[in-house]
């Protein structure tokens, strides 16, 4: 069970919350070590009292579903309680909620680590996001609203998929045919061309201020539940200078902190660039083992330290795999 910890004067200084903590051992794990580094503590939070990564951190809350009423009075006072300097996000509902309350946490000298309410809302919102990164001069996998079929010419296969979905729930490849079909089985769809391609993950990192400070490209060998279980870092020149530029766009638009972004690279080196997600990605672990040190570079720039950009400076040809282990209790944290 996760240790108590008395607090003193200077664990106040960097204590830190990472909120949905779930499955995300190995990042509790990571910003734990940068934390105790500091003399700080490391608090995980979930609904769920056998969420793993709960046992992983130095103090374990649990807290509501993030829709319930009560679920910003809880964060709050687990920041004040706690004396947290941080809060960390990890899955998309958390941000939407969270991110309208970057100055009320501010106030209580905690940090969002969050971008702007305008890029979380387009990142939640394919089609947003569509529309928006299109306008940016980026390629995207052509899309349509279920509204706008009867005036288009669609391509042979297609992809459907919720415009807020996410871990790979309720997507489709399915031929132009039987799409009428599939979009009655999804929430609220947008409907894609399918795209070929080599599929490319970038692990990314900005600073406070949106400058571009890291990133790791990896191609995913093999995935489970939409959570990379099987890949490896890759690098190449053309690559490089993508997401550089890729990164700058989404500094000037209020991007902060860590990003997932998924691009197919296609014949001709064509790059289509597929979502974006500003928070830490499930195989985000590849991306640590390869050289992104984000948790210790994040916690550098919270003391107001300068973190210098590292762009393409990681380990190439770096495989992960991953398995299931287990933790033995004999109860919950909570029910």
């Amino acid at each position: 069970m996760p240790k108590k910890v008395i607090l003193t004067e200077m664990s106040r200084k960097m204590n830190v919350l990472i909120t949905a903590a779930g499955r995300r051992t190995t990042l509790v794990k990571a910003f734990a070590e940068a934390v105790h580094r500091r003399k700080g503590i490391l608090v995980a939070a979930d609904v769920d009292g056998l969420a793993p990564a709960l046992y992983m951190a130095d103090i374990a809350e649990q807290i509501p579903p993030v829709n319930e009423q009560s679920y910003i009075d809880v964060i709050r006072r687990i920041v004040t309680e706690h004396h947290i300097r941080l809060i960390v996000p990890v899955i998309d509902p958390d941000l939407l909620r969270l991110v309208h309350y970057r100055q009320h946490f501010a106030e209580l000298g905690c940090r969002l680590l969050i971008s702007s309410p305008e890029l979380v809302e387009i990142a939640n919102d394919k089609w947003l996001t569509f529309q928006r990164f299109t306008q940016h001069g980026y390629l995207l996998p052509s899309s349509w609203l279920p509204y706008q079929l009867a005036d288009s010419c669609l391509p042979e296969i297609l992809f459907v998929k919720p415009r807020a979905g996410s871990a790979s729930q309720h997507t489709y490849k399915v031929p132009r045919e039987k799409l009428k079909h599939v979009i009655a089985m999804v929430p609220d769809p947008i409907i894609q061309e399918y795209i070929t391609g080599e599929e490319i993950t970038v692990d990314a990192l900005l600073s406070f201020e949106g400058k571009p400070i890291h990133y790791v490209a990896r191609k995913r060998l093999k995935v489970i539940g939409g959570e990379s279980v099987e890949g490896v870092t890759v690098r190449s020149q053309h690559l490089h200078d993508y997401v550089c530029r890729l990164l700058n766009t989404l500094g000037e638009m209020g991007g902060v902190g860590p990003f997932t972004i998924q691009l197919f690279v296609c014949e001709g080196g064509k790059i289509i660039l597929s979502e974006i997600n500003p928070r830490f990605g499930g195989g985000a672990p590849l991306a640590f083992a390869a050289g992104a040190r984000y948790p210790e570079w994040i916690l550098d720039m919270l003391e107001g330290k300068e973190v210098e950009p590292r762009l393409g400076k990681y380990q190439t040809g770096l495989y992960m795999t991953r398995y299931y282990t287990e933790i033995f209790r004999d109860k919950p944290l909570w029910l």
